[in-house]
């Protein structure tokens, strides 16, 4: 199955389920589900869909059960995946898609315990190693050849504010 077609099938069951699973997270826990800027891996300039191709064509898995982060800015992730050395490896590398616009994500990154080993250490999100995240996930996109630029949350903050305002002011006039 092509990763866009999948990626849309999984992304339509998640939003379905998905606060269910963040309530049932809440109910056990005090989930992080706010990103920290020490988890900031880079911005890639091109479209998600062709990103998560890449990422898929390089060992990582679409994670659809994981809970929905959000940026300091409040938006929600586009895209949750998981990179493991094998399926119940001891720890995994998760990365996180925000589509900041067509052709700019930002990623951000953790390493943590992998969830199909050690679901309650996971949950209880134990020995969440964000700094590593960062560094492992660069580390994967220098491989994929990637071109990342590492923008400023000052630059961040006011492209996404730029986007918004955009968005909301763009007036589609009747030719």
């Amino acid at each position: 199955m092509p990763i866009d077609v999948q990626r849309r099938i999984t992304h339509r069951v998640r939003s379905a389920v998905g606060p269910w699973i963040d309530r049932a997270a809440r109910a056990v826990g005090q989930p992080v589900t706010h990103i920290r800027a020490s988890e900031y891996a880079g911005t890639v300039r091109c479209r998600i869909d062709d990103l998560e191709a890449e990422l898929s064509a390089a060992g990582f898995d679409w994670d659809p059960l994981s809970l929905y982060h959000y940026t300091p800015m409040g938006t929600s992730t586009d895209g949750s995946w998981v990179y493991r050395e094998s399926p119940l490896a001891d720890r995994q590398l998760h990365v996180v898609l925000f589509a900041q616009s067509v052709d700019r994500v930002d990623l951000y990154a953790h390493y943590e315990y992998n969830w199909l080993r050690h679901p309650v250490a996971h949950a209880l999100q134990r020995d969440i190693r964000h700094e590593e995240g960062r560094r492992r996930m660069r580390g994967h996109l220098d491989r994929m050849d990637r071109d990342t630029y590492h923008e400023s949350i000052l630059h961040r903050k006011a492209a996404h504010l730029a986007e918004l305002v955009d968005e909301r002011f763009s007036v589609s006039l009747p030719l």
